[in-house]
C-alpha cells in the first residue's frame, strides 16, 4: 500500500525498480517518443530511454532517474519539445518534412542515410527570439518567433512575449565592479533592474545585459543573480550571458558556470562581432567556446545570439568606421554605387566600391553560415537562436530557420 502512493520524483529510479512512479515514468517517456516495448518495470529499455533523454537535454547520461532528471521532467512544460514521426509505407522524407512544416535538414542524419517503414524520426522545436532596435514594434505577421527582446519599454509589442534587456544598464567593468562591491550596492543594482522590468507590463523576464565582469567579482556576481532570481520567482525568467567576458571559476576567482546554470533560465552565447571587415557570422570562435560551456550548463538552456543585419565598412584616411544597415538598404546602396562583388581573404563574398577617396565594403550575413549555425544548434540540442536586429534581416533567413526546426512557444509557468 505504501508503494502505491509513490509519485514520480519521490525517489531515485534505477534498473529493477517497480511501482506506480515507474509506470508514470513510462507514460512520460512514451509521450516523448521513446520506445519501451512492452516493459512494465525499470528494465534495460527504460534505462536506455532515460539515458537518451539525458543526452538530448545535456544531463549526465547514466540511465538513472535522479534529482536532476526529475527537476527537468517535472517542469510544467519542457523547454525543448522532442517530436517523433513513425515512418509509414510509401512515405518519403520530403512528404514527412512538408507535413510538419520543416525542411529535410530538420531530421539530421536521417536525410543522408535514408528512411524505412517503421523507423522513428526525431526532430525538435527550438526557440527563436528577435532583438528589437530603433523603437520598432514588430508584429507577429506570420514570422516564426517565440518572442522578442526589447532594450527600452516603448519597444515592447503587445502580441508577442517580451523580455526586457535594459540598454541603459550596460555598464563597463569598473562600473559593474563598484555595483557589486557590497551587499548594499548589489541590492541597489538589483532594484534598478527590477524597476526597469516593472515599466514593461506583462514582460516575461529580465535579460541581464552584462557581457564582461572582473575575475575578482565572480562570487559577488553570482550573489546578485541569486538575489534577482529570488525576487523574480516563478513569475518571470532570468537570462544571463556567458563567454569570454565572463571568466569561469578558477582558484583566482571567476564565475562558477555550474551555479549560473542552476540560477538562470536561459544562458546566452553571443557570436563575436567583427572588429574589421570580414564574415559577420563566424562559427570558429563559437565552436571553440561552446564545449567548455556545455560541461557546466544544460544544452537546453543555451541560446546563440547571431547578427542578422548588414555592415558597411569605410576605410578612409581617418581610419576604419562601421555602420549597421538593413539588408534592403545595404543592397540598394550597393546597386546605386555600382559596387562589385568580391571575395575576401576568409572566403566571404562582399560588395566593394570607392566614394570620396575612401574604400567601402558592404558585408551581409551569409545564408550558408546561418544554415551551418542551425545545424550546430540541432547537433548540440541547444535551446535556439536570438536574431540581433529584428527588421534588418534578409527575408530568406526565415526559410533557413524553418528548414532546420519548428519554432517553439514560450515555456514558463503562467505564460
Amino acid at each position: 500500500m505504501w508503494q502505491l502512493k509513490r509519485r514520480l520524483g519521490s525517489r531515485i529510479l534505477r534498473l529493477g525498480c517497480r511501482g506506480p512512479d515507474v509506470r508514470e515514468l513510462h507514460a512520460f517517456l512514451r509521450r516523448q517518443g521513446y520506445d519501451l516495448g512492452e516493459e512494465t518495470h525499470y528494465g534495460y529499455l527504460t534505462k536506455d530511454a532515460v539515458r537518451q533523454f539525458q543526452r538530448d537535454h545535456g544531463l549526465a547520461a547514466d540511465g538513472i532517474a535522479g534529482r536532476r532528471f526529475f527537476a527537468l521532467v517535472l517542469k510544467e512544460d519542457l523547454p525543448i519539445r522532442r517530436r517523433v514521426h513513425v515512418v509509414q509505407p510509401q512515405e518519403d522524407l520530403a512528404d514527412i518534412a512538408a507535413r510538419y512544416g520543416v525542411g529535410t535538414e530538420a531530421f539530421g542524419r536521417f536525410a543522408a542515410q535514408g528512411i524505412y517503414p517503421g523507423q522513428r524520426l526525431v526532430f525538435f522545436d527550438r526557440e527563436v527570439w528577435g532583438i528589437c532596435r530603433g523603437g520598432s514594434q514588430p508584429e507577429r505577421g506570420g514570422l516564426p518567433l517565440t518572442g522578442v527582446i526589447c532594450c527600452q519599454p516603448p519597444q515592447a509589442p503587445l502580441e508577442l512575449p517580451c523580455l526586457l534587456r535594459p540598454q541603459e544598464l550596460e555598464w563597463d567593468v569598473m562600473h559593474i565592479h563598484r555595483a557589486l562591491q557590497t551587499p548594499k550596492r548589489r541590492k541597489k543594482a538589483a532594484e534598478l533592474f527590477l524597476a526597469a522590468l516593472e515599466q514593461v507590463p506583462g514582460a516575461c523576464g529580465l535579460y541581464l545585459p552584462w557581457r564582461a565582469i572582473a575575475q575578482l567579482d565572480g562570487v559577488r556576481y553570482l550573489k546578485l543573480l541569486q538575489g534577482l532570481k529570488r525576487a523574480l520567482g516563478r513569475r518571470a525568467m532570468l537570462w544571463v550571458e556567458l563567454g569570454s567576458g565572463i571568466p569561469p571559476w578558477t582558484i583566482w576567482g571567476g564565475v562558477d558556470y555550474a551555479q549560473v546554470n542552476e540560477v538562470a533560465d536561459r544562458v546566452v552565447l553571443r557570436l563575436a562581432r567583427p572588429e574589421e571587415p570580414g564574415p559577420l557570422v563566424a562559427l570558429e570562435p563559437l565552436q571553440a567556446e561552446l564545449p567548455a560551456v556545455l560541461k557546466a550548463v544544460h544544452s537546453w538552456k543555451i541560446l546563440l545570439d547571431v547578427p542578422v543585419y548588414a555592415v558597411e565598412w569605410e576605410l578612409g584616411p581617418e581610419g576604419l568606421r562601421c555602420t549597421e544597415l538593413s539588408h534592403q538598404k545595404a543592397l540598394s546602396k550597393a546597386l546605386r554605387r555600382g559596387a562589385r562583388l568580391k571575395r575576401g581573404e576568409q572566403g566571404d563574398l562582399h560588395y566593394s566600391f570607392h566614394s570620396r577617396g575612401a574604400r567601402h565594403e558592404i558585408h551581409l550575413p551569409q545564408q550558408t553560415a546561418l544554415a551551418e549555425l542551425c545545424r550546430l544548434i540541432n547537433q548540440r540540442n541547444l535551446a535556439g537562436v536570438i536574431l540581433d536586429g529584428l527588421g534588418l534581416e534578409d527575408p530568406r533567413i526565415w526559410e533557413t530557420l524553418r528548414s532546420h526546426f519548428r519554432t517553439a512557444a514560450l515555456n514558463i509557468c503562467g505564460q
